[in-house]
């Protein structure tokens, strides 16, 4: 009996269907990754306001291809089922997002843009947590290398603003393709978008329409404007929630918030928080920042000798006067880091010890 040679795509779709429907096959990793499903799953979690919904159609990869596929959406061939953790699905969906290889565009604005929404919105403290990490990292990946502080947010442009900048980039795209206009059409409309003073909600919108536009672009030079575009907006979403997360109520958020200001400036970061301390701050915010001296150290350069003493006073009063054991021995550990004077030890009295010498020495801190 002879055989129909199947071509290989088919091949590759029927292999993927009975891996996903048979489980007599051992698991096999999936070569194909789609950081759109997990952003669809995310926008299916989540209210208009960030708030969870508690039913939603979530799918997988493989649900998410048939989807783009057929063109429908799964709200016509899926009904919506309980979800009884938002919090839960939402994070794992944001894990896997920021899994994906950040070398692609698309993958890249996703991670960008869920990650500045997530901070800003999500009721889960341990999903604001996760994007305020996922900030650092990607703000490492772009290369940014300082923080600048948001503007007034009073001040933002309003949707009105940013529909109107959106639509002059389209129009100016189309002139361009259709009737072969002047480039600097969409060179203005890019340099008027990135005028904008955007908040969170605004960047994030503009991006994900910003993404589409690369494919009406028709020149390289017409590609470029829209790409200097989408870093703007990257580093935009990345600055804005950051500081969204600096100021976060949940101290686990805040303190991920400053361990993305260390990955994206470097220790520098901990100059300020570390030379200042705030009375009020909680056990949970102090572990955090000296876990994170544990980890990265003080700054090699540009801190002066005051600044330096500071931070080492405030270290050497944690690991002395605080009244939790664990702060004082996690301020030690810290202190062993980045005092190479000080005594290798986890005894108060040889840290108090150790810091009246130093005064003696060089005097008091100013």
């Amino acid at each position: 009996m002879s055989t129909i040679p199947l071509k290989p795509a088919a091949t590759a779709a029927l292999t993927i269907a009975c891996c996903s429907g048979c489980h007599l096959l051992p698991d096999m990793p999936d070569p194909l990754e789609f950081p759109e499903a997990n952003a669809r799953n995310l926008e299916e979690l989540h209210g208009p306001g960030g708030e969870y919904r508690y039913k939603a159609t979530l799918v997988g990869d493989f649900g998410y291809l048939i989807e783009s596929i057929t063109g429908r959406d799964r709200a016509t061939f899926l009904k919506q089922t309980g979800v009884a953790n938002p919090g839960l699905e939402t994070q794992d969906n944001l894990i896997d997002l920021l899994e994906i290889s950040k070398g692609e565009d698309s993958a890249l604005n996703l991670q960008v843009e869920w990650c500045a929404r997530l901070v800003s919105s999500d009721p889960s403290d341990l999903v604001r947590e996760r994007a305020a990490l996922g900030l650092g990292e990607l703000g490492h990946w772009v290369g940014l290398r300082t923080l600048d502080p948001p503007s007034n947010a009073a001040d933002s442009a309003s949707p009105d603003k940013v529909g109107a900048a959106i639509e002059a980039i389209l129009k100016s795209l189309r002139l361009v393709r259709d009737e072969g206009a002047d480039l600097q059409e969409i060179a203005a409309a890019c340099v008027t978008a990135r005028a904008l003073n955007l908040d969170l909600d605004g960047a994030w919108r503009m991006l994900s329409v910003a993404s589409q536009f690369m494919g009406l672009a028709t020149s390289p030079e017409a590609e470029g404007h829209i790409a200097n575009l989408i870093q703007h907006l990257r580093a935009d979403l990345i600055q804005g929630g950051v500081y969204r997360a600096l100021n976060d109520p949940s101290d686990l958020v805040r303190v991920a918030g400053i361990r993305a200001m260390v990955k994206i400036m470097g220790p520098r970061a901990l100059a300020g928080p570390l030379s200042k301390p705030l009375p009020e701050w909680s056990d949970t915010v102090i572990l955090g920042l000296v876990d994170i001296v544990a980890d990265h150290g003080l700054p090699s350069e540009g801190l002066s000798e005051s600044f330096t003493a500071a931070c080492l006073d405030s270290l050497t009063r944690w690991a002395v006067d605080h009244p939790s054991p664990r702060v004082r021995a996690r301020s030690m550990l810290a202190l062993q880091r980045v005092a190479p004077s000080g005594p290798r030890s986890l005894r108060e009295e040889d840290w108090h010890q150790w810091a009246e010498r130093r005064e003696a020495q060089f005097g008091p801190s100013p």
